[in-house]
């Protein structure tokens, strides 16, 4: 008899990724190599969509054929503003009828569950391929304040994509078991900070061993690993402009290329102190286009975030302010979600709390999907020993 896999899915606004345990090991899903896969779909003239890495990269041929960062409006109520906000952000009509909100695409009306639903549909069958067994079963993440719409949405989502969720699990909890908190029996203070692709949201837990209660959340849904990217971007346009008079916005397939080159320098520069960036053909100049050849460095981009650094400080502050904590009483700082890997957040989360409290994994791109494989052993007949929680939803 084939034995049963149970998916752990973090459905993200830029990215999802998930696992499940083989062993006593967490096995990350691949889409090309890569163990997340982008929440973008692309909505083709004719022809099937395309969901994922594919999909993303026709932003640079067809972006108004893409569909990005559905989850922010995922639940929500039409005369929600983060609506209106997120209707003015992409390419394609956002309308409403009666109490549901819209995607005008090319094909036809689209609810955000049913874009939702195709990259989850995604990552199931690559999660088929790679353990080669149907998988009928997942644990889900939740963002750490979720309304009961959202919550609601993405189970129709789950269940379009032929999915049954068996727990809904606190993004920031199962972001802290990947990191190994819950392997030390002590009583203490874990300030949860998920800085993904599109949102930040900070919890402030008490953790009692393998037990682990949500004191306080605060988030900020247009925050995230997108907006550093752009960030960027609008320096390097802002340069050229001042140089050549030359708008970079008002070519949208330039503009999202500047975009991604951003995205690539944004993680070298995790890593490294400069790099070079190269763009062909990247704007025009005396009716002549010139190729866009500069080095970046730390400083230089960390100049660019000043707003957004300041932004993330805030959403800490005011967690603290809902917990009635102060940041000296934090005993550990859990950082996870790609946009935690950035230097400058880390040095800031560092200097409030101090530097040798703060937690963060190599992957902590994925750290929210391997906890939600990690709380799949729940299910399993073979495992037992695993982190309990309590959650006010």
């Amino acid at each position: 008899m084939a034995r049963e896999v149970i998916l752990g899915i973090d459905f993200g606004t830029s990215c999802t990724s998930a696992g499940a345990l083989v062993g006593d090991r967490v096995e990350l899903v691949q889409d090309n190599g890569d163990s997340v896969v982008p929440s973008v779909v692309y909505v083709p003239e004719r022809g099937a969509i395309e969901v994922g890495r594919r999909a993303m990269m026709r932003q640079l041929t067809d972006p108004s054929g893409v569909v990005r960062s559905v989850k922010r409006v995922l639940g929500l109520l039409p005369d929600s503003p983060l609506v209106r906000r997120y209707a003015s952000s992409v390419a394609f009509p956002v309308e409403t009828k009666g109490d549901k909100v819209i995607l005008k695409l090319r094909t036809g009306d689209a609810a955000p569950e049913q874009l939702a639903a195709a990259v989850i549909t995604r990552v199931r069958e690559l999660a088929e391929q790679r353990f080669g067994a149907m998988i009928k079963k997942a644990v889900m993440t939740l963002s750490a304040a979720p309304s009961e719409g959202y919550r609601a949405a993405l189970m129709r989502a789950a269940r379009i994509a032929h999915l049954e969720v068996l727990e809904m699990v606190p993004e920031p909890i199962a972001g802290a078991l990947a990191l190994g908190i819950h392997a030390e029996s002590v009583e203490r203070r874990v300030l949860v900070c998920d800085f993904g692709g599109g949102t930040f949201d900070v919890s402030a837990v008490i953790q009692n061993g393998m037990k682990f209660t949500p004191v306080s959340t605060f988030a900020d849904p247009y925050l995230g690993g997108d907006d550093f990217d752009e960030a960027i971007a609008e320096g390097l346009a802002g340069v050229i402009a001042r140089k050549t008079g030359f708008d970079m916005h008002r070519d949208s397939v330039r503009w999202t290329e500047l975009v991604f080159r951003c995205e690539s320098a944004k993680r070298q520069l995790s890593t490294q102190t400069e790099i070079p960036l190269q763009m062909r053909d990247a704007y025009i100049h005396q009716g002549r286009t010139h190729n866009m050849e500069v080095s970046l460095d730390r400083p230089w981009i960390e100049a660019c975030w000043g707003e957004l650094l300041s932004r993330s400080e805030a959403v800490i502050d005011e967690t603290l302010r809902r917990a009635g904590w102060t940041a000296d009483q934090v005993d550990r700082a859990a950082l996870i979600g790609g946009t935690s890997m950035i230097p400058a957040f880390r040095a800031m989360v560092g200097s409030k709390v101090g530097p040798d409290k703060v937690m963060l994994s190599d992957q902590a791109d994925v750290s929210v999907a391997i906890g939600a494989t990690l709380l799949t052993a729940r299910f399993s007949r073979e495992h037992r020993n695993v982190p309990m929680y309590t959650t006010p939803y």
